[in-house]
């Protein structure tokens, strides 16, 4: 084989370690597999005695036949005597023989697709399950769409070859069968066929070559039209308020119309090689006939039934060796993807973040944000040697103009991102040292994006959360303001809200995020622009629910309406990612600072 395709050989073997699955598992088709071209072989064997005696109307010569001659010397002379018998008999067994083959192979196919099938599952469960160990920083510069045609094409592109090994396995064993069977009717013969095989590799190299080129192009034509699927998909508000529909459907157009082209350049090339292989093969089988015949005359190579037979095999033969020129189509066209899915297996550009062991049991002291600095990018810091501390017990409120770096801080405290050792302290000790499962279990976000699932209000209320009584959920509801709206419901809380809560208003959003939060019953609350564009009498039920929510709590609000956070215990302005005032809402304002020039800014 060649270097490239040895190298997506080693690249799909180091993928099944990947996803634990040992190519050991693989023998067992591999062993019918086997068994099948044995007995095709012998079915093969089988054919020539038949036609030999069928046609000499005499079965006298079978016990000088080598292996079955040893065979059916066993047998009593009687039937060996009755050309009838024998006949049936050796029939019978080639029926037989050739029933065991058909069997083996179904056997083969059957595990093999069975092991093809549990390789993807596993694979796809593992390629999840990376994805979602990732740092949040590793979605915010990547494309949802990509992921998702990784994920449903690409994994199975990249094991395809895997899935239809058991052909290439058949394949081999039954052209080593043939080689023998071959030889034993006529080994001259055999020796002037042989360069028929080396015709048929170099007839198709170039076409492999070229599948492979085709195979990145249509990978990343398939990623391409994942992401704008989804990315359209997901705007549609945006398109149809600036009517670009028929430019986003010319663009999709235009980048499927090119996937297209190259799915059926594939196709044709891979359609093409099993042609060019049965013209190849009997132009140069009746050449190698004709030749052999005129250097050695029919007499020195082999009977007639035995000439029928060994050319048989050679159409065989080259339909076998088609399988195998196939599968190195398949080994081609699977390297894009296969490309695609290795580099979720990477380390590189994961921006993980990786917990502790240390048990964080809930907040005893305070927060304390210790000098951070923390940029996205490693060219521009979003917040500069930022310290303050959040006391148990109080309301923390952030403030500050869009952009100076205050939701960047939840994200922190969130874990979303990895942030510098020893810039945010638990109660003395490094966030980064506790996990990550002990840590969030004890903190609640209600953000100004809330996340939906398409799922009933119920499940979308205690995501995350089990054994949740339903006096519980119907307390934290109450205690949200969602009860009134609960009612008029068709079906309550088991009703559907749609795709991302569409069938929600943006404060009914923000009371499930409320109810959501405090049924998790954590003693921090974070609230980022939790009343941010909604109406009066909206945001009035969400801070009443907002009110009773940080009762007890070390709560941290972000709020861009500083009306809403009169009775924070202290006030944090942050501007251009550094802290520059901190303290109660009387003393900042008697100041007459960055907090004062916000203040007046929102008087009505």
């Amino acid at each position: 084989m060649h270097r490239e395709q040895h190298s997506v050989i080693h690249k799909l073997i180091s993928l099944l370690r990947g996803i634990h699955i040992h190519p050991a598992y693989l023998l067992i088709p591999i062993a019918f597999s086997l068994l099948s071209a044995v007995f095709e072989g012998a079915g093969l064997g089988l054919l020539v005695p038949i036609l030999n005696g069928f046609l000499q109307k005499s079965f006298a010569f079978i016990t000088d036949v080598p292996v079955l001659g040893n065979i059916v010397g066993y047998l009593p002379e009687s039937i060996l005597q009755n050309d009838r018998f024998l006949f049936g008999i050796i029939l019978s067994g080639f029926l037989v023989v050739y029933i065991l083959k058909n069997i083996l192979r179904y056997l083969s196919i059957i595990s093999m697709g069975y092991f093809g099938e549990r390789a993807l599952h596993h694979l796809r469960k593992v390629l999840f399950g990376r994805y979602l160990s990732f740092g949040k920083l590793y979605f915010d510069t990547s494309n949802v769409g990509h992921h998702n045609t990784l994920l449903l094409e690409f994994s199975r592109q990249s094991i395809s070859p895997v899935l239809l090994i058991d052909k290439l396995i058949n394949a081999i064993f039954s052209l080593t069968v043939y080689f023998v069977v071959l030889i034993t009717i006529s080994w001259k013969l055999t020796l002037v066929a042989l360069p028929l095989f080396v015709i048929l590799h170099f007839s198709i190299k170039f076409m492999i070559t070229r599948i492979k080129g085709l195979s990145r192009a249509i990978a990343k034509r398939g990623s391409e039209l994942g992401k704008k699927s989804v990315e359209i998909l997901s705007t549609i508000p945006l398109v149809k308020s600036y009517r670009t529909e028929k430019k986003e459907r010319d663009i999709y157009s235009d980048i499927s119309n090119e996937k297209a082209k190259l799915d059926f350049q594939v196709k044709a090339l891979q359609n093409l090689i099993l042609p060019i292989q049965e013209i190849i093969t009997i132009i140069v089988a009746a050449l190698v006939l004709m030749g052999s015949l005129y250097l050695f005359g029919r007499d020195q190579i082999a009977s007639a039934p035995a000439l029928l037979v060994y050319f048989y095999i050679i159409l065989n033969a080259s339909s076998k060796f088609g399988t195998i020129s196939g599968f190195r189509g398949i080994i081609a066209s699977s390297s894009g993807p296969l490309d695609e899915v290795l580099k979720i297996f990477s380390e590189e550009d994961k921006y993980y973040v990786k917990g502790g062991n240390k048990e964080f049991v809930g907040l005893q002291d305070a927060i304390k944000f210790n000098n951070l600095t923390f940029g996205y990018a490693s060219d521009r810091n979003v917040l500069e040697n930022v310290d303050f501390t959040v006391k148990k017990g109080q309301m923390t409120a952030i403030v500050g103009p869009t952009g100076s770096g205050k939701s960047t801080l939840i994200n922190l405290l969130m874990r979303y991102y990895e942030c510098p050792e020893n810039s945010i302290y638990l109660d003395g000790t490094d966030i980064r040292d506790f996990s990550l499962d002990s840590y969030l279990q004890h903190v609640a976000l209600v953000s100004q994006e809330t996340l939906l699932l398409h799922d009933s209000l119920r499940n979308n209320i205690t995501y995350g959360l089990e054994n949740v009584s339903e006096d519980a959920l119907h307390s934290a509801v109450d205690s949200s303001r969602l009860g009134d709206f609960v009612e008029l419901l068709p079906e309550g809380l088991d009703t559907l809200i749609g795709d991302r809560g569409v069938k929600l208003s943006g404060g009914e959003k923000q009371r499930v995020s409320i109810a959501r939060a405090l049924l998790k019953g954590s003693s921090i609350l974070i609230l980022d622009e939790a009343t941010s564009s909604l109406d009066s009498k909206t945001e009035k039920l969400i801070q009443e629910a907002i009110d009773e929510a940080v009762q007890g709590r070390t709560s941290i609000v972000i709020a861009h309406r500083l009306s809403t956070i009169k009775h924070a215990n202290k006030i944090v302005v942050i501007e251009g990612g550094e802290v520059v005032e901190e303290g109660a809402l009387d003393d900042l304002l008697v100041r007459k600072g960055e907090f004062f020039s916000l203040w007046e800014e929102q008087k009505f």
